[in-house]
């Protein structure tokens, strides 16, 4: 099955925005600690953003941009994710607040919320396409 122009498109945009991110992400890292100024190390520690905000848009054009079942499988995976990420970062949060033993920093935490976010996504959509096809 031929791959369609929109998933075409949006492989074009999104996997050299991810490219970028970990370019820039790693590049933010390593150069921050080397930078006196606040305003400098603000701006390395944005600057991944950038790419995050062109792959969010190739997500949302994909989306808008598909027929109806195909928006409909990535609705349902979107949710699924969203509602697993957030109950998985919720869960931790209470084993947190119980001192269950782990001592790990709300940075850590936090960073760790949009790549498990579109890990999820695509485990939700994987398993989704799945249902659906099994349907058949």
């Amino acid at each position: 099955m031929a791959m369609r122009e929109v998933h075409k498109r949006y492989l074009r945009e999104f996997l050299p925005a991810m490219a970028a991110y970990v370019v820039l992400i790693l590049l933010s890292a390593l150069a921050s600690a080397r930078v006196d100024s606040v305003a400098g190390r603000v701006v390395l520690a944005l600057l991944p953003l950038l790419p995050i905000l062109l792959a969010i848009r190739a997500m949302v054009r994909v989306v808008r941009d598909q027929d109806e079942l195909e928006r409909r499988i990535d609705l349902e995976a979107f949710a699924i994710s969203a509602m697993a990420t957030g109950f998985g970062f919720f869960s931790f949060g209470l084993l947190m607040g119980a001192n269950a033993g782990w001592t790990v920093s709300g940075q850590a935490v936090a960073i760790w919320v949009m790549p498990c976010l579109f890990a999820s996504f695509g485990i939700a959509k994987l398993v989704v396409l799945w249902r659906y096809r099994s349907h058949e």
